[in-house]
């Protein structure tokens, strides 16, 4: 492997880790601000991005728009599903919330289904044009479009949780549910707050992947459990763990992919096996211990 290759592919594998990233840290800070694991992040994320397509090809919404635009409805459904579903089940056991997120994955399965057929659809790029070339690496557009959004949103999501009183009530909920309660922190107005913003994070993760693939109701679940493996990498705890994790498997997936096509998608496996078994906490986990 030449040393073009090599940067080219660890440059994709970047934009696609970036993705992963999006979409783990959404399910940690959910998960560590309420306690639940939420299964259905990608399908949320599939199902804002056929109300993004429904949006671009039948209500004619300028494309600029539409990216906004989908963003609050993923925020819109992460406060409903919290409001009317996971608070009413909140006292019951953690397996009860695991299969109501199972069931909410499938729910969103159905209804794209349903509303907008299962045949594949070609999504537009968010940005067209020739791939920009920087020294020996080749960038398309739509792959810096990715990274940038991807970097704003890192960068939005530190703010929130370090710079604002909201993340730090979430912070303070994820430590010591019962002690936040007591100093009177609204606990139900900042789980509603965190699905949002989770929600609208995998909707903007899936948004900036879908071009590279095609639109059906199960085109978010491989990306989902390759989240599920950046989680385990970097640390269930940590939401910026997460990030680097995605990051992480991004590269390697696509350095192996070039040298071992075959064994691309179950080497995911093999590294959350290897993870388990040498270090289980993941690179930023701490043990028995919430963090961000």
């Amino acid at each position: 492997m030449s040393i073009d290759i090599f940067l080219n592919l660890t440059v994709r594998g970047l934009t696609t880790g970036a993705i992963y990233a999006l979409v783990g840290m959404g399910i940690v800070l959910i998960l560590q601000t309420t306690n639940v694991m939420n299964f259905a992040q990608g399908d949320t994320g599939m199902f804002i991005t056929y109300l993004a397509f429904f949006m671009i090809t039948t209500a004619k919404v300028p494309y600029s728009l539409v990216l906004i635009l989908a963003i609050a409805a993923g925020a819109v459904v992460g406060l409903l599903v919290e409001r009317f579903m996971m608070r009413s089940v909140r006292s019951r056991s953690h397996l009860s919330l695991i299969m109501l997120t199972l069931g909410l994955s499938l729910l969103f399965q159905g209804l794209a289904a349903f509303l907008f057929k299962t045949e594949p659809r070609l999504f537009p790029p968010l940005v067209s044009g020739d791939p920009i070339k920087l020294g020996p690496v080749i960038l398309g557009r739509q792959d810096i479009v990715v990274l940038l959004a991807a970097i704003v949103t890192f960068g939005i999501l530190y703010l929130f949780l370090y710079r604002t009183r909201q993340g730090a009530a979430a912070r303070s909920i994820s430590q010591d549910e019962y002690a936040a309660r007591v100093l009177g922190i609204p606990t139900p107005s900042i789980y509603m707050l965190v699905w949002a913003i989770g929600s609208a994070m995998a909707g903007l993760a899936a948004l900036l992947i879908v071009p590279r693939f095609s639109l059906e109701p199960s085109f978010m679940g491989l990306i989902q459990v390759k989240a599920f493996t950046a989680i385990v990498l970097g640390g269930m705890g940590s939401v910026f763990g997460a990030a680097v994790g995605g990051l992480i498997i991004g590269v390697v997936e696509n350095l192996v992919a070039y040298q071992f096509p075959a064994i691309k998608d179950s080497f995911m496996l093999i590294v959350i096996v290897i993870v388990l078994l040498v270090m289980p906490q993941g690179l930023f986990g701490k043990h028995q211990q919430k963090r961000f």
